[in-house]
């Protein structure tokens, strides 16, 4: 199911969809990240989702600080908070990743539009039912930027098929890179499929002569975080929250 628009009043603000695996659950995503929305925003879209169906939570996108503190303000609780890492494309530590060499079991190729029910596997199995993606939504990263590059790790399966093992979505908008989603089969983790996407990722940007490559991801990911980092990710002092609203509070 694709994402829909909150309605005529509101215009192009903000969209929802299902999550998932659960239709109790709502997904709000706003238009445009850096924009933030009023109180009245906020309470509208609440009540306007609330009258569209049976709904016990809100959950939103990840947002910067001060769009957070609109939706604390309507009710929302911080449900994950999000570690905010930049690699500036002309550091030294990325050049020396750039010329690394995967493992041989590491193979990299294109993710197919034919790949995508994998990829949701993958993606299911690394985050669970809360966080996953599914293959709509993968869709949807794929078309969040005006340029684009998905990518995977296969094994060789038969003797003319191949195992999807971890894919990765990255973009690219406005001189700046960014690594979408990057998800690793939880049997394969350790193994090299992450760092050999990432560092794909990295020099397609490079290439197109970005000038960084912003990433996100929870703050108790701590093995996607000694990932980015030993690659040459850095911290920076913003994060992101995730929030939910428990409906039933507030009808």
């Amino acid at each position: 199911m694709r994402s829909r628009p909150l309605g005529a009043t509101l215009g192009r603000a903000a969209s929802v969809r299902p999550a998932a695996f659960d239709p109790s659950v709502v997904q709000l995503r706003l238009a445009d990240d850096t924009v933030v929305p009023s109180n009245g925003d906020v309470t509208a879209w609440v009540e306007q989702i609330c009258a569209a169906g049976d709904v016990a939570t809100i959950r939103t996108s990840a947002l910067y600080p001060r769009a957070a503190q609109r939706f604390r303000q309507a009710g929302f609780a911080v449900a994950d908070t999000l570690a905010l890492l930049r690699a500036d494309l002309d550091d030294p530590a990325i050049g020396a990743a750039l010329a690394e060499t995967s493992p041989p079991a590491v193979r990299v190729g294109s993710l197919r539009r034919g790949d995508l029910a994998a990829a949701a596997g993958v993606d299911r199995r690394a985050f669970g039912a809360r966080w996953c993606h599914d293959v709509d939504e993968i869709d949807q990263i794929r078309d969040a930027t005006p340029h684009a590059r998905a990518r995977a790790s296969f094994a060789r399966a038969g003797a003319f098929g191949r195992e999807l093992l971890a894919y990765a979505i990255s973009g690219a908008a406005a001189g700046h890179g960014y690594l979408q989603r990057l998800a690793v089969d939880p049997p394969q983790q350790r193994r090299g499929h992450g760092r050999a996407l990432t560092v794909d990722a990295l020099r397609w940007m490079a290439k197109r002569r970005l000038r960084d490559c912003l990433v996100n991801t929870s703050v108790a990911n701590t093995t996607a975080l000694a990932l980015y980092r030993s690659i040459g990710f850095h911290p920076l002092n913003e994060q992101l929250e995730v929030l939910e609203l428990d409906v039933r509070a507030v009808r």
